[in-house]
């Protein structure tokens, strides 16, 4: 049967750093998706649903069960007393990671990491200070990334339109340039990929506390901490060691090792199906999401996959679709 998905999305950024590392995260979600079937005279009528509106009902479900109204943080994630909240925790990055199947939710998922820029690296960069030049330079990741990411993961059958950016907040002593990121891509971008002219970027501040209840700032604030939960778990997966035995679930009132480790093991479950080789490829996690350090050498972007820069591919990987985990500018 041939198949024409295509998803109208809102992409959620956020930011973060880790030793000498910094990282974006773009966490694409689709606020309708249409699929169609191309090539036959009785084809059924288009089939269409709203990942994003029910996306959020399962947070504020998670929310609702766990008495849970704190916003969701991860690098604020902390003690060894296994709490509802931390429940809480676990259960919307388990929400995400379902949501990541390339199954009528068709979320998608881009990281970069790269290291902290030097003074030399950044300095043609425009702008009178270095700290202009350093949100500069991360404006240029943002841009490879959201480039990558839409290439990659979407294709002639699945067809892509960026409604809007929101992003965490201002990151700096500015907001992100919107024509940077947005407008100087869309000439760039490939014949699958529509980035129109009332596409924006959004400066939102992800604490959903601030806004009237089930209002769209509400709702979007919900979303930018469950990007903020993913990118956090990406960092705890690739970054440091997770034990086997974290998929258990802890008892309120439990004393665990590591908090973080368990809250995002699914994560790191995701990632670990690259093992399965080759057939990796019919996951239903596959082309869900990229992840990738950035360096220049020579002058040029280099683009690695995450594991071989962390010196975790084995035998096994060798074989793998490693484009899963890399994106190119």
């Amino acid at each position: 049967m041939n198949k024409e998905t295509y998803s109208e999305v809102i992409v959620y950024h956020d930011e973060t750093k880790y030793q000498n590392l910094k990282g974006h995260v773009l966490f694409l979600v689709p606020v309708k998706i249409t699929i169609r079937e191309k090539g036959n005279l009785l084809s059924m009528p288009p089939i269409t649903f709203k990942p994003l509106t029910d996306l959020f009902d399962d947070i504020e479900k998670v929310r609702n069960n766990f008495g849970a109204n704190h916003k969701f943080h991860f690098s604020e994630i902390s003690g060894q007393k296994w709490t509802k909240q931390n429940n809480a925790e676990k259960n919307i990055v388990q929400i995400a990671v379902e949501y990541l199947k390339q199954k009528n939710t068709f979320c998608k998922l881009g990281v970069i990491f790269y290291e902290e820029p030097k003074l030399d690296l950044i300095s043609s960069y425009g702008g009178e200070n270095r700290k202009e030049k350093e949100l500069r330079f991360g404006e240029t990741l943002l841009r490879m990334l959201l480039k990558g990411t839409l290439h990659y993961l979407y294709d002639n059958k699945h067809k892509v339109k960026i409604l809007k950016i929101i992003t965490d907040g201002q990151p700096c002593h500015r907001k992100l340039n919107e024509f940077r990121i947005i407008y100087d891509l869309r000439k760039k971008v490939r014949s699958y990929v529509e980035i129109p002219d009332t596409a924006e970027l959004v400066h939102l501040n992800s604490d959903h506390k601030k806004y009237v209840r089930c209002s769209e700032e509400y709702k979007h604030a919900n979303i930018l901490q469950l990007a903020d939960m993913l990118l956090g778990s990406v960092v705890q997966s690739c970054f440091k060691e997770t034990k086997l035995y974290y998929q258990k679930n802890p008892r309120v009132g439990d004393r665990v090792e590591d908090k973080k480790a368990i809250i995002s093991y699914p994560v790191k479950l995701m990632l670990e199906k690259f093992k399965r080789g080759k057939n990796f490829k019919y996951s239903k996690h596959f082309k869900a999401f990229t992840i990738s350090k950035a360096n220049i050498r020579n002058g040029e972007w280099k683009f690695e996959n995450i594991w071989e820069f962390k010196n975790k591919m084995t035998q096994n990987y060798e074989i793998l679709e490693k484009e899963q985990l890399r994106i190119f500018p």
